[in-house]
């Protein structure tokens, strides 16, 4: 027997397919669009922390960038430090050669040939000295085209490229490399990192370069060149006429130094050598008193701009002990006066003052990151449905945003920790970078650039 099917009932379930299968059909939208709105999330993240990453690693460069070019600059002053010593020096041990000389081949006739030999060495020595000299000082030193000067110019376009700007190339060109939809920029500092940098151009500012210049000259150079030598073939006046048997014999006394004058615009350098005689002195109290009895050497150099003194002006090494010798060392100077030596030049470091007292100084780079609404492959993008079942994504300014921070510490690598600790400072090339939390601060200025 077969069943009476009703009328009433033809046609439901139809509708109930149709129901599920728009319901079906907004869910494989929703999906879609939802994984592929993920995905590129995912994939907007990692370029923005890439980006953040980048420019803070090259910040960090260009800060390390200005400690090397410091040290550098440090190099070269010693460097010219070292020209003008050595200028000094060859031209003293050719007048001591030449003094020593006269007596041995006076003394002993036989060794003048010998003697001449050695003087003529140590004159074409010191001539070389002196053409170095000016050569090498000419060139780490001069105002225009010296080695530190460039340097020091150097550091100013490294600057320019930390910036804020800077930062906002250099996110670009990596949001963009890993993805040609990515765009990215760097939130403004208010200018942080200009003040975190100063350039130390006064003259009170520059005595911390010099300072530094002046530790690193090496003991030579630093002096004093001090020698006392007592001659025991050479009875002093006073032999046999006093208990200090220092006071018996002549001494023959070698001072000799290296100096960079109070205005840091001229190093200066002077080597003597005087044989000393001890002689009863004294119309009421007589005594044994020291006095210079023969110049023996002498020399002398300067590296200046232009204001060459042509004489010394200072006492380096206290060589005014040896008085004649001195001044021939002063009227020697004329000789060596080498002129291209522009003075301690103008570097970068931190801006203490504006850090504050116990702040550690520190460089933060935020990044926002973007890609275009229309360039999300969602259901709405690739114009599927139509009506109700079209559903529209809400972007903040049509566009996907993603926010990053990175910062630039000074961090002394794991190996060095156990040596002395170094206050940040940009003479030591331990700038870092690394990832960062982004602050509410910068939540809320970016919030209010993206416009939610």
């Amino acid at each position: 027997m077969q069943p009476i099917k009703s009328s009433a009932q033809q046609g439901q379930a139809l509708v109930a397919g149709l129901l599920m299968l728009v319901v079906a059909s907004v869910s494989l939208f929703w999906w879609f669009g939802t994984s592929q709105t993920i995905h590129m999330r995912q994939k907007l993240e990692t370029a923005s922390d890439a980006a953040a990453y980048s420019a803070a690693v090259h910040r960090a460069r260009v800060l390390n960038y200005i400690a090397y070019s410091n040290r550098a600059i440090i190099a070269q002053e010693v460097a010219i430090a070292q020209a003008v010593t050595l200028a000094s020096w060859s031209a003293y041990f050719s007048n001591l050669l030449q003094t020593g000389g006269t007596v041995l081949s006076a003394a002993y006739p036989p060794a003048a040939p010998f003697v001449q030999t050695a003087q003529s060495v140590a004159d074409a020595a010191r001539d070389m000295a002196t053409q170095t000299a000016q050569i090498e000082i000419w060139a780490r030193g001069s105002s225009g085209t010296g080695y530190k000067n460039l340097l020091a110019l150097s550091q100013q376009a490294m600057l320019l490229s930390a910036g804020v700007m800077g930062m906002g190339a250099v996110a670009f060109e990596v949001a963009h490399a890993n993805d040609n939809r990515f765009f990215a920029f760097a939130l403004t500092d208010n200018h942080a990192f200009d003040r975190m940098v100063k350039l130390y151009s006064t003259d009170t500012e520059k005595e911390r370069l010099r300072d530094m210049v002046l530790m690193s000259l090496d003991e030579f150079v630093k002096g004093p060149r001090s020698l006392d030598l007592r001659m025991l073939l050479l009875p002093s006046g006073c032999f046999g006429q006093t208990l200090n048997l220092s006071q018996w014999f002549q001494t023959l006394r070698k001072r000799g130094g290296t100096e960079l004058s109070a205005d840091r615009q001229r190093w200066e350098a002077a080597d003597t050598a005087s044989l000393h005689d001890w002689r009863r002195r004294g119309f009421i109290f007589r005594s044994c008193r020291e006095s210079e009895l023969l110049a023996m050497g002498w020399g002398g150099a300067e590296a200046a701009d232009t204001e060459l003194s042509q004489s010394l002006q200072g006492n380096p090494g206290g060589t005014f002990i040896n008085g004649s010798a001195s001044q021939m060392a002063s009227s020697d100077v004329s000789n060596r006066s080498f002129n291209g030596y522009s003075g301690i030049t103008e570097v970068h470091d931190l801006d203490y003052a504006a850090l504050g007292t116990g702040t550690l100084p520190g460089s933060r780079v935020v990044v926002l990151a973007y890609a275009k609404g229309e360039d999300v492959r969602t259901a709405n993008t690739l114009n599927v449905g139509v009506g109700r079942l079209r559903l529209q994504e809400a972007w903040a300014r049509d566009r996907m945003w993603s926010m990053s921070a990175a910062e630039v510490v000074f961090q002394k690598p794991a190996a060095l920790l156990g040596q002395v600790d170094e206050l940040p400072s940009l003479y030591a090339p331990w700038w870092q970078a690394r990832l960062s939390t982004p602050s509410a601060v910068e939540h809320t200025v970016a919030q209010g650039y993206v416009g939610l």
